[in-house]
């Protein structure tokens, strides 16, 4: 019989699991505190969650999930095992990349992005691509250079008439 603290532990791992468009499974075997907590705040600053978890909950979690993907991730559920969970898998790659990049501790065994597994490569190419803010940033300035380029076209009789007439002013003056 399950105790009532590994069920409540089950129902929100299961939540944040729906809850996520990406997970990374993570090794934090040699983190302190201080460092989990420190990704932990990282995590929750980009709207995601770092929990430790026991890898039989998160068997159980994934099972309830998909069975395939839980059969697929089952042989990296062994040893002491960390899950970010995060509603975009951009983020989650940069906040875990540049967190094991400064502490070796942390390790990546693999991510899942829309129900498809990802590779430790996977997770640092989509570490390396820009943010949402700024694809939709360069995104609305390409939509805006069209707009730009016949104000500028609309302009420039009146400002070539008004460089002439200064010309002529002052050649008149000297």
């Amino acid at each position: 019989m399950p105790s009532q603290r590994k069920v409540r532990q089950l129902a929100k791992i299961v939540k944040s699991l729906n809850d996520s468009k990406a997970i990374i499974l993570t090794e934090y075997a040699g983190l302190s505190v201080k460092e989990q907590n420190m990704l932990r705040n990282e995590a929750d600053k980009s709207g995601g969650k770092f929990l430790v978890t026991k890898n039989n909950l998160m068997r159980l979690a994934l099972e309830e999930k998909s069975k395939d993907l839980a059969k697929d991730l089952g042989s990296f559920l062994e040893g002491p095992t960390a899950v970010l969970f995060s509603p975009d898998a951009v983020s989650a790659a940069k906040i875990v990349s540049k967190f094991s990049e400064d502490h070796e501790s942390l390790k990546i065994k693999t991510g899942v992005m829309d129900d498809k597994i990802i590779t430790f490569a996977e997770i640092t190419a989509l570490s390396k691509l820009p943010s949402r803010e700024q694809l939709l940033a360069s995104l609305l300035a390409q939509l805006q250079a069209p707009a730009q380029a016949l104000v500028r076209q609309l302009q420039a009789p009146m400002q070539n008439f008004v460089y002439g007439l200064e010309a002529l002013r002052a050649k008149l003056s000297a």
